[in-house]
């Protein structure tokens, strides 16, 4: 099994697309650390008026290039 196989399976609860809330549920992370992973184009996202929308697949390929 491969990282993102392995991470794909940690988030499969979660939709395709997620929210900010989302975000921080499933990185265990801060509000800010959120937005800072957003904003710095670590993570890429739609933004819809103030809600930010993520591909949960960015994320998972996110955390399988960091896992060490």
């Amino acid at each position: 099994m491969n990282n993102i196989e392995a991470v794909n399976g940690l988030f499969a609860d979660y939709p395709d697309i997620v929210t900010h809330a989302n975000l921080c549920d499933m990185l265990r992370i801060s509000k800010n650390t959120a937005y800072e992973l957003l904003r710095s184009g670590q993570l890429p996202y739609i933004k819809i008026g103030s809600k930010y929308l993520i591909p949960k697949s960015s994320i998972i390929d996110y955390v399988a290039h960091h896992l060490r």
